[in-house]
């Protein structure tokens, strides 16, 4: 946030108006499934999948922030 995003992935600004819900949901618990435009290059998973590290109220609570990011 703040138009940095990292070596793996971009900037989450305005991600809720350019994705749906799903999508961002989805690269949360399969992030080998839905790479970032332009950094499918790795060819490998960027993260592991946050519903094995983060309990449900976690991955609540990320969602909600990613959610209001527009």
């Amino acid at each position: 946030v703040g138009g940095n995003g990292g070596a793996v992935g971009p900037p989450h600004d305005g991600i809720a108006t350019r994705k749906q819900r799903d999508y961002i949901y989805n690269s949360l618990v399969k992030p080998i499934e839905v790479l970032a435009q332009g950094f499918d290059m790795f060819g490998a998973r960027p993260m592991p999948p946050m519903d094995i590290l983060l309990d449900r109220q976690e991955l609540a609570d990320v969602m909600s922030y990613l959610l209001t990011l527009k």
